[in-house]
């Protein structure tokens, strides 16, 4: 079974993440850059790439990845200017935007977006193969709405990007999988695109209830995410689907501002969501554990990563 933590090069400061996952068991490291405003993305990730901080993860049997919103990368916006058509025509707007992910009917911007996730994965080469390019980081569409797009939901014209960058990603690396996020947006079910053969499901349910199991269908709040879930697991594979929880998420409980607080998320509620998951053939699981920096753990312990690890190792 897959079992880690997704967090940002920051939380690296006064913490050695490596020997703490060594020693509790866990076997993946996703690197993330930050949600949010475009940034650097390779400055970001700094010394999660250089092959001293990659050879460590080796030599501890730690497997790692890249989890990236990276939309600016995969369509530079200086070609906003030679090519407008590349880009969204965002919904109630009569032109094009250099905002936003990039047009999914263009064949000419889904080659871009191929190259450069091509050009990317590269540079990173995860040690799993498995790639994780996310566009926009938006609670709301950042998709295109041109006449062409205005059929295709948010979900299925990423998922025609992801078999874009899925193909081009396979030229130099023939295990190479990338992921499709669900997430905001993009959870409901493709209906008219299906997933390349090395596409995998990414379900991240952002914006669920941590009061109450996944599953629990008392919740009107997950009744609706979990249903999405069944109902995008008859278009992927759950031999292959990867569950991006948020259990260990300090940042998301904070609010995204520091001082960071504790997750509210109890045992009980991760035991039972892991035995949802479970029983549906999923066995890959991260959980965001941004904000959990050295200057966390002598605050709080780390006893909320222990009932994490603990409850995993149940299973």
């Amino acid at each position: 079974m897959r079992k880690g933590v997704v967090i940002t090069p920051s939380d690296l400061i006064g913490v050695d993440w490596v020997a703490k996952m060594k020693s509790l068991g866990l076997n993946t490291l996703g690197i993330h850059s930050g949600g949010g405003a475009a940034h650097d993305v390779l400055g970001v990730l700094g010394k999660t790439i250089e092959p001293e901080f990659r050879e460590r993860l080796r030599a501890a049997g730690i497997d790692y990845e890249y989890e990236l919103h990276v939309s600016q990368e995969l369509m530079p916006r200086n070609l906003f200017t030679s090519h407008p058509e590349y880009f969204i025509q965002p919904f109630r707007a009569k032109e094009r935007s250099a905002n936003g992910n990039w047009c999914s009917a263009r064949a000419e911007a889904l080659g871009v977006v191929g190259n450069c996730a091509r050009s990317l994965g590269e540079k990173l080469a995860p040690s799993t193969h498995r790639h994780f390019f996310w566009g926009e980081d938006s609670a709301v569409s950042s998709w295109c709405h041109c006449d062409e797009c205005a059929a295709l939901s948010d979900a299925e014209q990423y998922l025609l990007s992801v078999n874009a960058m899925a193909g081009q990603l396979r030229q130099f690396d023939p295990e190479a999988q990338v992921a499709f996020l669900a997430y905001c947006s993009t959870m409901e079910r493709p209906r008219r695109v299906q997933p390349a053969g090395n596409v995998f499901l990414e379900y991240a349910p952002f914006n669920r209830c941590y009061r109450h199991a996944i599953d629990d269908a008392d919740c009107c709040v997950n009744r609706r995410h979990w249903q999405a879930l069944l109902d995008l697991l008859e278009v992927f594979d759950p031999a292959t689907t990867h569950i991006l929880e948020y259990w260990l998420d300090s940042s998301l409980f904070s609010n995204w501002r520091k001082p960071a607080k504790k997750p509210e998320t109890t045992p009980e509620i991760i035991r039972r969501d892991l035995r949802a998951y479970r029983q549906l053939g999923i066995d890959s699981f991260t959980t965001f554990a941004v904000y959990m920096d050295g200057e966390y753990f002598d605050t709080y312990g780390d006893r909320e990563l222990l009932d994490y690890c603990e409850s995993l190792n149940q299973f």
